[in-house]
């Protein structure tokens, strides 16, 4: 074969080799929404999927990840374009005629009733604090410092709600939810929660019982808490409440229902002030 012949040869091989399979494309219609005007933009969150659909006129729709409309939003008549940050918290907004570009921020008020949950700080309080929290967690037991400061700064302004949420990847997380909540039944919940705290890399059964000890605690009646039904019932419950207000993981801070995501001493201040001009008007 000449060395025409076999150039032609090999480059026909790495033509077979390279060429690609086209396999058929099967398309679906999974819903058909018929809206009210016509839609300008299309933008969906990458964290939970929601689709935000900006229509003529002003108008947003926000609609859940399997197409269930939530919220209709109201902005101004002239914006035409739309895109949205991707945890779905921040619109921008921009004006085919105007260089103006606007950023709108979206906050979800949840309800997030106190019930049994431990409460540090004044019952009537007009800004409340409700942290989702695991005994484990490293995050949590660093956040401490912040929310004391936080405290120091507003005595009389914020109360502070402890809601249980120990996650499954940390073993010991369960049964220091279960000793805060005996604690909690004999009055002395934040002593336990600082000693639990402050050794949360170290917790064990044991660990957890010495710590439980060392505040005074009346251990029989204790160990007859933490195997009553009713406690797992609680942490249970505060979870649930903890998924339908967005929380992915711990420490997920609310300040009056609203997700915090500063939680540096500024972004608590911010929000606290916040919490305090609407409770004056």
């Amino acid at each position: 074969m000449s060395g025409a012949c076999r150039i032609v040869a090999l480059l026909l091989g790495l033509v077979v080799i390279v060429s690609p399979a086209y396999a058929e494309l099967e398309k679906t219609l999974v819903k058909s929404e018929v809206l009210n005007k016509a839609p300008l933009g299309i933008a969906q969150s990458v964290s939970d999927g929601r689709l935000f659909v900006l229509l003529e006129g002003g108008e947003v729709l926000i609609f859940s990840a399997d197409g269930e409309q939530q919220e209709r939003l109201t902005v101004d008549a002239d914006v035409s374009t739309l895109e949205v940050s991707p945890d779905g918290q921040r619109l921008y907004l921009g004006k085919a005629r105007s260089r103006e570009l606007q950023l709108v921020d979206l906050a979800y008020i949840q309800p997030l009733p106190v019930n049994s949950s431990a409460v540090r700080g004044p019952a009537n309080a007009p800004v409340t604090i409700t942290i989702f929290s695991d005994f484990q967690c490293p995050y949590c037991a660093r956040l401490l410092p912040t929310l004391e400061k936080v405290q120091e700064a507003y005595p009389k302004q914020v109360r502070l709600v402890f809601k249980q949420f120990p996650l499954s990847m940390h073993t010991f997380a369960q049964p220091a939810a279960l000793a805060s909540i005996a604690a909690r039944n004999q009055g002395k919940f934040w002593e336990l929660h600082d000693k639990l705290f402050a050794n949360f890399d170290q917790l064990s059964d044991a660990k957890i019982r010495e710590l439980a000890k060392s505040v005074g605690l009346d251990m029989a009646r204790y160990d007859k808490d933490v195997a009553d039904p009713a406690l797992q019932k609680e942490i249970a419950e505060d979870i649930q409440l903890g998924l339908q207000a967005g929380v992915r993981g711990t420490p997920a801070v609310y300040i009056d229902g609203k997700q915090l995501r500063d939680r540096s001493f500024d972004g608590f201040k911010q929000n606290i002030e916040g919490g305090l001009k609407k409770a004056t008007k």
